[in-house]
């Protein structure tokens, strides 16, 4: 049985990931009776999480979302550290850059700053993204001594089995701790991207960052450019982490 607790964060998580909805699609997606559905809806509103739109009728979550998020991740030590890292690699490759951290077995986006170039991204700050799929997630896998068990963890959830080939991300992530880096590239969006892990003080990675470019402008040469500065903005950042 769900408690009452657990089924308001679904509720919160379902309208912060999929934008505002009604009530009777709240209830379907997530399989919930809609008298409890606009019990919980009226709590959070009452508490200032959720508020509904006039002409729509559809929910959305307030900032008050937004404030408690920002608060948590304001106290990170790698989000305070990486602010400049995150700008200097913006400069340096003119592309998008993206702070990603692990949270669980996802991909969590902490921070980006986009290019430019018009590119049609999937994910904003505050996507999750299984760690084995994205530049970052892999870099962070790469880096962690669980990385194969996770890949073969994720593999088996049926709405990933087609996304994940155990063989030759376990490979990836063997090629990325010998570089330096990850690789990952979508030939739907025509999007590559590098991702180098950033190591704490205890020598765990503690987040990646990655920069994303249209395939087209990557060749030979400029991707190895980009990879460098990938990497060396990285370690820097990692030092900077040691010393706090």
């Amino acid at each position: 049985m769900i408690s009452a607790v657990a089924k308001s964060f679904r509720i919160l998580e379902e309208l912060s990931t999929r934008g505002p909805l009604r009530l009777s699609t709240l209830a379907d997606e997530l399989g919930l009776g809609k008298s409890t559905v606009h019990r919980v809806l009226a709590e959070l509103g009452e508490l200032g999480y959720v508020e509904q739109e006039q002409e729509s009728g559809r929910y959305r979550p307030t900032l008050r979302t937004w404030e408690l998020g920002t608060a948590v991740v304001a106290d990170l030590p790698v989000k305070q550290a990486a602010a400049s890292a995150l700008h200097d690699l913006h400069t340096a490759t003119g592309e998008t850059v993206s702070l990603v951290v692990r949270s669980g077995d996802d991909a969590l986006y902490l921070d980006k700053l986009i290019s430019p170039r018009p590119m049609r991204f999937t994910t904003r700050v505050g996507s999750r993204i299984p760690l084995p799929i994205p530049a970052g997630g892999k870099a962070l896998l790469a880096a962690s001594d669980d990385g194969p068990e996770v890949v073969a963890r994720l593999a088996e959830r049926p709405e990933l089995t087609a996304l994940i080939d155990v063989d030759k991300v376990v490979k990836e992530l063997t090629a990325a701790r010998r570089r330096g880096y990850a690789v990952a590239s979508s030939k739907a969006r025509g999007v590559v991207s590098l991702a180098a892990a950033v190591i704490d003080r205890d020598q765990r990675p503690a987040a990646a960052l990655a920069v994303s470019a249209p395939a087209d402008h990557l060749d030979r040469q400029r991707r190895d450019e980009v990879a460098a500065a990938v990497v060396s903005t990285a370690t820097r950042l990692s030092e900077s982490l040691g010393r706090l």
